[in-house]
């Protein structure tokens, strides 16, 4: 018995080398990625130039092909519902509305039967991906895009499925089209719904959300801003309810102490991004408003890169054990990002502060201009962040058109 154990085992370890090496083999065969060209650019230009390189022509179906957007242009080289909604923005800026319009119907068009919208599609293995990202090669384009649901931590993503719904919102305002996603636009809030508490508002697991490495659970503001944002969104397409009138009394009541929005209703943490977009979106009145902006220019939250994650870190231990062996355990906390400062932003503009939103959107393509491109992430010094087990991704999508979203804001309005 040992000795067929033991042959199992070689024959195992032998299919998997001879595995990688055909994956090597193929991806290097591919083609280099080329990184978009920003010599003679001002910070404005690279900006755009790092979204274009982040859309790519892609097989979506039998037949059919569509510009789709990648979260990033080497390691995130794939469709996330995530960073393709809040990317929407900036898109539909930049008269990209067609890519905005294919994308939306691209994840519903993958939506399950009980309503849930998919987190990322796909099309290659884990190592395929990973060997893409460090040998910077471009993925196949003519294999079938596949869903995913789950997240890495076996969690479900409520914010992608809301942040689609807000993004087919936002197209409809605009350009009208897209009402026969309707129905399901109902089911997939219906799918968020039966997490509600009784309190009213939305429950999350851990490592659900757009800071996958906080362990943070239960009624988390910025999961539930974005329920307010997807109800209101919904009623005001149908032009009818009044949901989202009680959702937002419920989020004041249960997340608005000390002058801005708590991380939860028992965690004081000044989360930048959802804050910003509760100013942005119209959540808090005048008087709430301007309490948070200013406690946001008291703490610095867009004094070095617009604009830092929180205010003050997280419990050890709710910060997974992956980034603390990564070196950056700060990644969601006082690490920069700057699709948040694009929130932040728009934001100072909403409430009549239009020169402190000039100024941020500045800083933010003084960045640009001074590393030549968008980068995922900027460390408390103001450097892309960069450790011996990771680097920055760059280009990043998101950040790229949260910059042009919010310079479209303020300069136009």
């Amino acid at each position: 018995m040992l000795t067929q154990l033991l042959r199992l085992l070689r024959w195992a370890l032998a299919y998997a080398f001879y595995d990688v090496y055909q994956t090597v083999r193929k991806v290097r065969g591919r083609p280099s990625l080329t990184r978009p060209v920003t010599e003679g650019m001002d910070g404005l230009e690279v900006t755009r130039a790092c979204l274009e390189a982040c859309l790519e022509w892609r097989r979506v179906g039998q037949d059919r092909y569509a510009t789709v957007l990648c979260a990033g242009f080497r390691h995130f080289r794939e469709p996330w519902a995530r960073d393709f909604g809040f990317a929407c923005f900036g898109l539909l800026a930049e008269g990209r509305q067609q890519v905005v319009h294919d994308g939306i119907r691209l994840f519903f068009q993958h939506q399950m039967g009980d309503g849930q919208l998919p987190l990322k599609l796909h099309s290659t293995r884990l190592l395929e991906r990973y060997l893409h990202s460090v040998l910077a090669r471009v993925q196949p384009n003519e294999t079938d895009l596949i869903p995913r649901y789950l997240t890495a931590h076996g969690t479900r993503s409520l914010d992608s499925v809301l942040l689609l719904v807000i993004a087919w919102g936002e197209y409809v305002r605009l350009h009208g089209e897209l009402t026969d996603l309707v129905p399901q636009v109902h089911k997939a809030l219906a799918w968020v719904e039966r997490v509600q508490d009784g309190r009213g508002l939305i429950n999350q697991g851990p490592f659900a959300d757009w800071a996958d490495s906080i362990g943070r659970r239960g009624a988390v503001l910025y999961t539930n801003v974005l329920w307010w944002k997807a109800r209101l969104t919904l009623e005001e397409v149908e032009g009818t309810g009044s949901t989202a009138l009680e959702i937002q009394a419920k989020l004041l009541q249960h997340f608005y102490r000390d002058g801005y929005l708590y991380n939860t209703p028992s965690s004081p943490i000044f989360t930048s991004p959802a804050n910003f977009m509760a100013v942005a979106w119209g959540l808090t009145d005048a008087e709430q408003s301007r309490s948070i902006l200013d406690y946001a220019e008291l703490k610095g939250i867009s004094r070095v890169v617009p604009a830092r994650v929180t205010d003050r870190p997280y419990p050890f231990y709710q910060v997974s054990p992956l980034m603390w062996l990564a070196g950056i355990p700060n990644y969601h906390t006082s690490c920069s990002w700057m699709w948040i400062g694009g929130w932040h932003a728009v934001a100072c503009e909403r409430v009549g502060r239009s020169e402190r939103a000039r100024e941020i959107v500045q800083k933010m393509l003084a960045t640009v201009d001074r590393d030549r491109t968008v980068f995922e992430v900027h460390a408390p010094d103001g450097k892309p962040l960069a450790k011996m087990l990771y680097h920055s991704e760059e280009p990043l999508s998101w950040n790229a058109a949260m910059i042009l979203y919010a310079h479209s804001v303020v300069h136009h309005g």
